[in-house]
C-alpha cells in the first residue's frame, strides 16, 4: 500500500452501516485515508434513525447520498469492507476483503441503532490501527509535555520558526485558541504531532483569520501524520466559520511546502529579509488555505 491508503465501505443499500463506517473512518483519520461507500441496491436516502445516531457523535450524515457499487470503486480500494449483509464486492489481486458481521440498523429507531453504531467505531478504530494511520484527536492538558518536547525538537532542527525555546504550557494555552487544537497519536496514546491555531489580530474584521502551526515529531515523519492533522485542522476551522488559515514557512522548508501545497494552500508571496535568525537574515513563505465558500454570505 503506498500513498494515502483508501477504505470502500458496502452494504446491499448504502444508508446504515456502510455510512456510519465511512464517517467514522473519515472523522478519526483526519483525512489520511480515502474513504468510500457504496451500495449494490443503493436507497433513496440515508436511514433516518442513523442520521439521528451518528448526529449525537457530532457526524452530520443528513446531506450524504447512498451510492451504487462499481467495479472502479472496488479497483480504486486498497481494503473492501462488507457489512455482513450479504452484498459482495468483485474481487481483485491485490485488495484485502473484510466482512463485519453487524446487525442491520434498517428500520429501527435510534436506540437500537447506538449500539450498532459503537460497535462500528470501535472497529474503524482497530481498522486505523491495522493501516498504521494515526488517530486524530483533541489536544488535552495531558499531551502538554509531548507537544512541547516535539515543538522544541522543531525549534532545535532550524528551519521551523523564528522562536529559540518552546514555550511554558501556560504560555501556549494562552496564545492558542482551545477548540482548534488537534494530537495525531499512536496505537498507544503516543503523541506523534500536533496542530493549533492562533487569532491573527483582536479587530472583529479579523475574526475568521488566524494563523497555524503544525509539528510532527521526527520519528513519525513520512507516515501521513502531518497530513492527517493539517486536513483536520481545515475541517474544524472550517465548520467554525474560519475563512483563512495561514501561516509563514521558511523556504529552505521544503517538506511543509509541499504538504500545505497537497492540501490546497496557495504562496501568496515571499516576505524577503524578514527576520534576523542565528545571525542570518531569512525570508518567509506566505501561505494561505480560504473556505470554498463565504460564511458570512
Amino acid at each position: 500500500m503506498s500513498g494515502r491508503p483508501s477504505v470502500l465501505f458496502v452494504c446491499v443499500h448504502n444508508a446504515g452501516r456502510s455510512q456510519m463506517a465511512a464517517a467514522f473512518l473519515a472523522r478519526l483519520s483526519g483525512g489520511a485515508v480515502e474513504v468510500r461507500s457504496a451500495g449494490s441496491a443503493p436507497a433513496a436516502t440515508v436511514d433516518p434513525a442513523v442520521v439521528e445516531a451518528m448526529a449525537e457523535k457530532g457526524i452530520d450524515l443528513s446531506s450524504e447520498s447512498p451510492k451504487i457499487l462499481t467495479h472502479d470503486a472496488v479497483q480504486a480500494s486498497d481494503v473492501c469492507v462488507t457489512m455482513g449483509c450479504g452484498d459482495t464486492c468483485p474481487v481483485f489481486p491485490g485488495k484485502t476483503y473484510l466482512d463485519w458481521t453487524l446487525d442491520d440498523p434498517a428500520g429501527q429507531g435510534v436506540e437500537a441503532v447506538r449500539p450498532i453504531r459503537d460497535e462500528i467505531e470501535r472497529r474503524v478504530r482497530a481498522l486505523l490501527t491495522g493501516l498504521g494511520v494515526p488517530r486524530i484527536a483533541p489536544m488535552l492538558r495531558g499531551h502538554a509535555p509531548e507537544v512541547l518536547a516535539i515543538y522544541q525538537v522543531g525549534i532545535e532542527e532550524g528551519d521551523a520558526t523564528f522562536e529559540t525555546a518552546a514555550p511554558t504550557w501556560p504560555e501556549f494555552d494562552a496564545a492558542r485558541l482551545p477548540e482548534h487544537r488537534l494530537v495525531a497519536l499512536a496505537p498507544d496514546d503516543r503523541v506523534l504531532g500536533w496542530a493549533a491555531v492562533s487569532p491573527v489580530s483582536d479587530r472583529c474584521a479579523y475574526a475568521g483569520v488566524v494563523e497555524h502551526s503544525v509539528y510532527v515529531s521526527p520519528d513519525a515523519r513520512g507516515r501521513g501524520v502531518g497530513r492527517a492533522l493539517l486536513n483536520a485542522l481545515l475541517a474544524s476551522t472550517g465548520a467554525a466559520g474560519i475563512w483563512t488559515v495561514q501561516s509563514g514557512i521558511f523556504p529552505e522548508n521544503t517538506a511543509s511546502l509541499t504538504l500545505h501545497e497537497h492540501a490546497g494552500f496557495r504562496v501568496v508571496g515571499t516576505r524577503e529579509r524578514l527576520g534576523h535568525h542565528h545571525g542570518r537574515w531569512r525570508d518567509v513563505v506566505l501561505v494561505e488555505h480560504r473556505t470554498p465558500t463565504d460564511p458570512i454570505a
